[in-house]
């Protein structure tokens, strides 16, 4: 296998390193370079996403959190992200039901009458 990273020499204060070691320990990545690493790419991730994407980070309390990995865990979700977006998009629909000024009809179903060729109501 040929190595295509090129190593890159970084300072960082005492109180980042001993943060990333907290980091490290938490998630059980093998190195502080690890780390690093993942770091980036997740950085990269947010800053850099592609055109047709906007990331949006969010801070969510840790009982939150567990109650996510645990859908994972239970194969309700493939990841926590995926559990999100999909949180994420039934609100939008549920808040786009509520409302809508269609007249008894849901959002969802003058979208389908509209998009079969019928004069919206």
């Amino acid at each position: 296998m040929v190595d295509t990273s090129e190593r890159v020499t970084v300072r960082i204060p005492q109180e980042l390193l001993e943060k990333l070691k907290q980091i490290q320990e938490t998630h059980g990545t093998p190195t502080i370079s690890d780390t690093i690493r993942e770091g980036l790419e997740r950085y990269i991730e947010v800053n850099l996403p592609p055109p047709n994407i906007r990331k949006v980070v969010v801070d969510l309390p840790r009982q939150d959190n567990r109650q996510l990995e645990e859908l994972v865990r239970d194969g309700t979700s493939v990841s926590v992200d995926d559990a999100v977006r999909s949180a994420v998009r039934e609100y939008i629909r549920t808040r786009l039901d509520q409302a809508a000024p269609t007249g008894g009809r849901s959002r969802r179903e003058s979208d389908s009458v509209a998009a079969e060729g019928s004069p919206p109501p």
